[in-house]
């Protein structure tokens, strides 16, 4: 994967804290903020796709028969669970 090099300016308490945790991690500042923007843009993009699945379900929500079929399953599927060793 092809890397490049980028410049930011950030705070000095923020510099700060970035450092704290960074040196308990053992991670460079680089792989730091590496991982950090990954898990921004991954938290993000999960935000979308539930955002998403919230309006296709506000355009087309369950029906009553729906929801009779999903008890009828879970009660299927729970009723196979030995609940002696749960």
């Amino acid at each position: 994967m092809p890397i490049t090099k980028v410049a930011c300016s950030i705070d000095l308490q923020l510099l700060a804290r970035v450092e704290s945790v960074r040196k308990k991690t053992g991670e460079t500042r680089s792989a730091f903020v590496s991982r950090a923007l990954r898990m921004l843009t991954a938290e993000s993009a999960r935000a979308l796709a539930v955002a998403r699945y919230a309006e296709a379900y506000r355009e087309q929500p369950e029906s009553p028969e729906d929801v009779r079929a999903a008890r009828r399953s879970a009660r299927r599927a729970l009723s196979a669970v030995s609940w002696e060793d749960a």
